[in-house]
């Protein structure tokens, strides 16, 4: 008996490989309008919140006969933004900038923006199958699928400030890490094409 030729092991949907990349090669940078230098980082994480209110009236119980059909009303109340952050790092050859970090970004009254940007991807260099794209069907449609060729993307920090500074030492490894949390009042997302 004879095995049809295209058909499916699976009978579901389709998968079209859309593009790869390498965790490896993600890099993180930062920008600013201080030019600040990091030093080496370990972590950092940012949060950007906005505060939301749901109200109900209590005259309507969702007995109205209206358009609604006996639905009850619901609002939301867009409120306030705020935003956090943290760097981890380790103090080490290249911490020698930190003190210009603390006295730059500790500052309250002249807060500064910090453009954040990550990065993940394949070098176009990298050899082996793929590198020149003639052998790799990617996702014709990819922008409507949302995806898109942008293979890094920069997060600024509007008026950012530093609030915390911790700096912890165990004796098992001897390593000095250093932690520091940031506040701001917003955030802009910027995705770029490399």
């Amino acid at each position: 008996m004879a095995v049809p030729q295209g058909k499916a092991v699976y009978e579901r949907q389709k998968s079209v490989f859309a593009g790869s990349f390498s965790s490896d090669l993600s890099a993180m940078s930062v920008a600013g309008s201080a030019q600040l230098k990091l030093g080496i980082v370990q972590n950092v994480q940012l949060s950007f919140a906005q505060q939301i209110a749901r109200i109900y009236d209590v005259s309507n119980g969702g007995v109205a006969t209206g358009a609604a059909g006996g639905a009850v009303p619901v609002f939301y109340v867009g409120g306030r933004t705020q935003g956090q952050g943290t760097i981890a790092r380790v103090i080490g050859p290249q911490s020698g900038a930190l003190c210009d970090f603390y006295s730059a970004i500790g500052n309250v009254c002249q807060p500064q923006d910090l453009t954040f940007t990550f990065r993940g991807g394949c070098a176009p260099s990298a050899g082996g199958v793929g590198t020149d794209k003639s052998d790799v069907k990617t996702l014709a449609n990819s922008t409507a699928a949302g995806l898109s060729n942008a293979e890094s993307v920069g997060y600024t920090v509007v008026a950012a400030v530093m609030t915390n500074l911790g700096i912890t030492v165990g004796s098992q490894d001897m390593i000095v890490n250093e932690n520091i949390t940031l506040m701001f009042a917003n955030l802009t997302c910027d995705p770029t094409a490399v």
